[in-house]
């Protein structure tokens, strides 16, 4: 009797720690597997592929609308307003700052100083370096007017604050550095949004989500309606933008996420996302809907949010290690600041030259360039000057 009972207590043990296997293994393979993916301190391949697929999408848009005028075939409806790309980005940036810094203690002044400090490291220097060749390029160029402009301009640019004074967009390099302008104003809110907004509930969150984005929404009519000055290098909106991202991110990784984050997460609502988001803007240009890029936030904006929830919750194991991806992704921002008008110039006088006419040389040729270009900055200005100032100025925690 003694020997059955001590038979069917391990029989119990041995099937309750089955159980609590097969559970788990289920765990990991469901659709709420974002906590695994949290607990990885590398980096999130979803998030990494959207982040490449924004900075080429940036490239068809640059390589259309400026000299060379590539064709995509059916994509030339969607290329047209690629500028899109852009919100994808500050609600990517705002989404990733927060799985970095979500958890850490924003009030304190040693954990501010040490974010501000590793923002401006990845910015700054490679920032002056490019800002500082398309000064003496625009100065070439243009002649001892330019050089009193830029001289005037100094101060702004030195502060990074010139997307305030939306006239200047079209201005020597402004046309470029007004994202790093906004991305710098962004980054330089966060400690206190995040001060603000970690411990509110998911449903106040919810309610900011759909406040900001119907001032993102509403704010284009405004702008066409009384004719006024076009709001897509606008700070304050892409602000809107970063805060959303950030929203997001402690929506999807909320140790209870709500109904809508679960069913975000869904792979088929990924891959709808995806085609509305390319199909919608292409119907609203066969039907010719004003081309004002920010007026599309009506369809760039949920499908991207939803693109982040699926892309950063899908655990890519295959892909998790790829060094190719990582590449690419630590490349995007080097590959935006390479795609500066002199470039389409130089592309289109090379191609002439050789003769090429094709349209797939063109793109090809034109990407190489901008590709090259970014690999100089990258290797040449972006990583050395990262290295030397965290090893002299960043105190390792």
């Amino acid at each position: 009797m003694l020997m059955e009972v001590g038979i069917s207590k391990v029989m119990r043990t041995i099937c309750l720690k089955k159980m609590g296997k097969w559970m788990i293994w289920r765990v990991t393979k469901s659709i709420d597997n974002h906590e695994i993916i949290c607990m990885y301190r590398g980096r999130i391949i979803g998030l990494d592929l959207m982040r490449i697929s924004l900075a080429f999408l940036i490239f068809m848009f640059h390589s259309r609308i400026h000299v060379l005028h590539c064709s995509y075939g059916y994509l030339n409806f969607f290329v047209d307003m690629g500028a899109i790309a852009m919100t994808g980005f500050f609600l990517l940036s705002g989404y990733v700052i927060n799985l970095t810094y979500g958890k850490k203690d924003m009030s304190s002044s040693g954990e501010i100083n040490c974010f501000y400090m590793k923002r401006v490291i990845s910015i700054i220097p490679l920032y002056f370096v490019w800002a500082f060749l398309l000064v003496v390029a625009n100065i070439i160029i243009n002649g001892k007017s330019a050089a009193i402009e830029e001289l005037v301009l100094f101060p702004v640019e030195l502060l990074g604050i010139q997307s305030v004074f939306s006239s200047l967009f079209s201005f020597s390099h402004n046309s470029g550095s007004w994202f790093i302008s906004c991305i710098l104003i962004c980054y330089f809110l966060f400690p206190l949004l995040h001060i603000i907004t970690n411990k509110i509930t998911d449903r106040n969150r919810i309610v900011l989500i759909l406040v900001l984005s119907a001032i993102l929404l509403w704010s284009p009519f405004v702008q066409i309606f009384f004719h006024l000055q076009k709001i897509y290098s606008n700070p304050f909106l892409r602000v809107l933008e970063f805060s959303i991202g950030i929203f997001v991110s402690q929506l999807n990784t909320a140790s209870s996420p709500c109904k809508m984050i679960r069913y975000l997460r869904n792979r088929f609502i990924c891959i709808m996302s995806f085609v509305c988001l390319i199909g919608g803007v292409t119907v609203a240009r066969l039907y010719n809907i004003k081309a004002d890029y920010m007026l599309y936030n009506w369809v760039a904006l949920p499908c991207f949010i939803s693109l982040m929830v699926s892309l950063g919750s899908y655990n890519f194991r295959k892909l998790q290690n790829s060094k190719i991806i990582k590449y690419f992704s630590e490349l995007s921002f080097c590959i935006f600041l390479g795609q500066i008008i002199y470039v389409w110039y130089v592309v289109k006088y090379a191609l002439e030259y050789f003769g090429w006419e094709s349209n797939m040389m063109i793109i090809l040729v034109s990407f190489m360039v901008v590709f090259g270009i970014a690999n100089v900055l990258h290797y040449f200005v972006e990583l050395p000057s990262s290295k030397y100032l965290k090893q002299r100025l960043v105190v390792n925690k």
